[in-house]
């Protein structure tokens, strides 16, 4: 009797194919995940010079000389025609500036008190020397008449 050479059974043949598949299948999302995980970590990497830097200091602003009080108080007025009863109190390097803002009669008035409140009396106020302290209180003593009072510094 001849010996007839044994064939393996198909089923073991697609078993081994399918280990194969899965085998390969997880080592790709591996490596897809590992790409992922280096990718991230490679965002959040924040290098930073090994070499000192020089500091280089600003130039010096050319800053105005404060002037006195009294005529920083007629600049406002003349800049701003609805300020009544403008002060400017200082004791040693501490002003408070104090004024009344009059009721407004039109469009023009609206607009130009807004300019003012929104960075024009701290622009008047540098351009004589002086520095606004914001935010600066502003208090309604009666319909539509505003005081306000602010903290102001010498330069």
């Amino acid at each position: 009797m001849p010996l007839r050479p044994v064939r393996p059974s198909p089923s073991f043949g697609w078993i081994a194919a399918a280990i194969m598949v899965a085998l390969f299948g997880a080592i790709v999302v591996g490596w897809r995940q590992r790409q992922r995980d280096v990718a991230a970590t490679a965002i959040a990497v924040v290098r930073t010079p090994t070499i000192p830097v020089a500091r280089i200091r600003p130039l010096p602003e050319a800053r105005p000389a404060a002037v006195a009080p009294v005529a920083a108080v007629a600049h406002l007025r003349t800049v701003y025609p609805l300020l009544s009863d403008v002060t400017i109190a200082c004791r040693d390097d501490r002003c408070t500036l104090s004024a009344t803002i009059r009721p407004v009669t039109g469009q023009a008035d609206l607009d130009r008190r807004q300019e003012m409140l929104l960075g024009g009396l701290a622009t008047a106020l540098a351009a004589d020397g002086y520095r606004l302290a914001v935010p600066f209180q502003m208090d309604e003593v009666a319909d539509n008449l505003f005081r306000i009072r602010a903290s102001v510094t010498p330069r």
